[in-house]
């Protein structure tokens, strides 16, 4: 059983995929594929669509990409949820596990 700390971490990443999701359904309904967001002059978001992993690494590779970023995304997951209760009493190393944790089931989400 996790610890009272660990719990807090794991209960801050649920609320991270929920604004993970959130601001995706936000983006979807407000903006069309190719729309931009102007932030600063040297930046603007702009919707697009990827099916692979980072700068579309994978993205042409047949679909056998989604399956298996989906499994290592898991498999992560559970590595960080293993080892948040070893680490709750550190911040800045709990912060990260959990944000990365949140990231990583926010996007198994998006690829099922």
């Amino acid at each position: 059983m996790p610890s009272r700390k660990a719990e807090r971490w794991l209960w801050l990443a649920g609320v991270i995929v929920i604004l993970d999701q959130l601001s995706k359904w936000l983006v979807l309904a407000w903006l069309q594929p190719g729309d931009s967001i102007y932030v600063a002059p040297f930046f603007n978001w702009v919707l697009t669509f990827n099916a692979g992993a980072a700068f579309s690494f994978l993205s042409d590779a047949g679909g056998w990409q989604r399956w298996f970023f989906t499994l290592l995304a898991l498999a992560i997951s559970a590595w960080i949820i293993s080892a948040l209760p070893r680490h709750s009493g550190e911040f800045r190393i709990s912060l990260a596990l959990t944000l990365i944790l949140g990231g990583a089931l926010g996007n198994v989400i998006d690829r099922l």
